[in-house]
């Protein structure tokens, strides 16, 4: 039964209406009795029948809201700069997509859905991501968190992982592209192209850069900070000359050596060379190529011109000699050549 008072307040009269079902007590003011009948009726039903109110969360779960930036924050400081930025860009597109509903009530028909809706926007690897993301935040929820849920896309269909697109310039397409590079409207991206070529660093690595990794008297780029251990790039007369350059020509006093000060938040640094350096390839008449392409040219050059597998692995900071032989792959004409070398055995 609800008890409904009438309370005078300064700008008119309030209904503080309280009910009381099976020992649990609720009370809410509203501006009209009938207001506060109707909630009290529909309250009290819902306590019967054990169903959480509007708004509120039975114990067990968690809104998802709440989950994703509880996850954030228990894993972010274990994390690399990039890798929390992205972490945090998934999360936001997650609870844009999911709020309002907590844990429990995600079901495996809502996150198929959402990879439908992710898959028509961008490739297949982003979505994977996102699924991870999901995947752990839940394993976390309800190993660590004792609450008793279930992953809801545990058992949908996953997108198929991109095949690994290997890309590798001739000497004559390099030519070219750089050249486009030179007219580009993006001030740094010549530059940025022939350090990438001369040093073979991740996309965003490169891009990312800051003056106080770079040892011009050592000849080297120390990177403290990357996707798997720190490691240093040895850099080649070419690219200390053009780094000596910058440095001279450099008009700001930005820490970084290609991104303004606007853009050092970006979660993948290359992202800001992105579409300049598309515009260069079709320029250049070169396709399907990517920034990623230009570590897999410098990487084979290498190989090709007689750098031994181990050395290449650690100068691109391979943890598994197995990911720098998939980089043998182009070289059959060198290869071809080279079997020359015993062609006389047995004559």
């Amino acid at each position: 039964m609800a008890t409904i008072r009438r309370v005078e307040r300064k700008y008119g009269p309030v209904f503080v209406t309280e009910i009381c079902v099976n020992g649990t007590r609720k009370s809410a003011t509203f501006d009209s009795k009938a207001k506060a009948m109707l909630w009290a009726e529909e309250t009290e039903e819902l306590l019967r029948e054990g169903k959480p109110l509007p708004g509120e969360v039975p114990a067990g779960d968690m809104d998802f809201s709440v989950a994703v930036d509880k996850y954030v924050m228990a894993v972010g400081p274990a994390k690399k700069k990039n890798t929390r930025r992205l972490d945090q860009e998934i999360s936001r597109r997650l609870i844009t997509y999911f709020g309002g509903k907590s844990l429990r009530t995600i079901t495996a028909k809502d996150v198929a859905e959402y990879r439908d809706y992710r898959l028509q926007r961008v490739g297949s690897s982003s979505v994977i991501q996102d699924l991870s993301f999901l995947s752990c935040l839940y394993r976390m929820a309800r190993v660590e968190w004792g609450l008793d849920v279930v992953n809801p896309g545990a058992e949908i269909r996953k997108p198929s992982a991109p095949k690994h697109r290997l890309s590798l310039l001739d000497p004559r397409q390099i030519d070219a592209l750089l050249d486009w590079c030179c007219v580009s409207k993006s001030e740094h991206l010549y530059c940025y192209v022939m350090l990438q070529l001369h040093t073979g660093m991740r996309p965003s690595e490169g891009a990312g850069l800051r003056w106080d990794q770079v040892l011009l008297s050592r000849g080297i780029i120390d990177l403290t900070e990357t996707k798997t251990d720190p490691r240093r790039v040895p850099l080649t007369d070419t690219a200390k000359r053009l780094l000596s350059r910058m440095q001279q020509e450099q008009k700001t006093n930005s820490p970084y050596v290609f991104l303004p000060p606007g853009k050092v938040d970006l979660v993948q640094p290359h992202r800001y060379f992105r579409r300049s350096f598309a515009t260069a390839c079709r320029s250049a008449g070169i396709d399907n190529f990517t920034l990623y392409g230009l570590r897999h040219s410098a990487a084979s050059y290498l190989i090709m011109n007689g750098v031994d597998i181990r050395t290449v692995a650690e100068i691109m900071g391979h943890r598994n000699i197995s990911q720098t032989m998939k980089y043998t792959h182009f070289l059959d004409a060198h290869k071809i050549a080279a079997i020359g070398a015993i062609d006389r055995l047995g004559k």
